[in-house]
């Protein structure tokens, strides 16, 4: 099984964001181009995503989009346990859908979390990463408890 781990392309500086809500804050021009070229990454990687999970904020759900455009077969879906306050916790939720059959699952979620989790099931926590926004990070599954880190791309 492939874990794929998505960090949501370039998107408008939190200090000059307008708006009050923070999960409304959009990709910029750049992020959508960034969000462009990790889907066409994934999909010439992986040509059969079979599913793709995505916080509620509109900067991970409009990369999540761009690379559902280019899965034809993909399940996707939204969840609220992926947004940026909820933390390391809300990973733990989707642990059936990290379990499931499935041969490639991608999540597009937030630093520090993704960086976080990571560390956690791959490294138990010896290891010292951080994620750019753009950012895809490949996991297999190795054993019933193991993973492995078989790639880090930043666009």
């Amino acid at each position: 099984m492939r874990l794929v781990l998505v960090r949501h392309a370039k998107a408008e500086d939190r200090e000059k964001w307008v708006g009050e809500d923070d999960l409304k804050r959009p990709l910029t021009k750049k992020g959508k181009k960034q969000a462009k070229k990790i889907a066409k990454y994934l999909h010439k990687r992986y040509p059969k995503i079979n599913a793709i999970v995505s916080s509620l904020a509109l900067r991970a759900c409009d990369t999540a989009k761009y690379i559902a455009k280019l899965q034809e077969h993909s399940t996707f879906f939204l969840s609220p346990h992926l947004n940026p306050e909820v933390g390391i916790n809300g990973y733990d939720k989707h642990k059936d859908e990290i379990e499931e059959d499935w041969q490639t699952l991608v999540i597009v979620g937030h630093e520090p979390t993704i960086s976080e989790f990571v560390k956690r099931i791959c490294a138990k926590g010896e290891l010292n990463l951080k994620i750019r926004k753009g950012c895809v990070v490949e996991l297999e599954r190795k054993n019933d408890e193991d993973w492995a880190l078989i790639g880090l791309r930043n666009f």
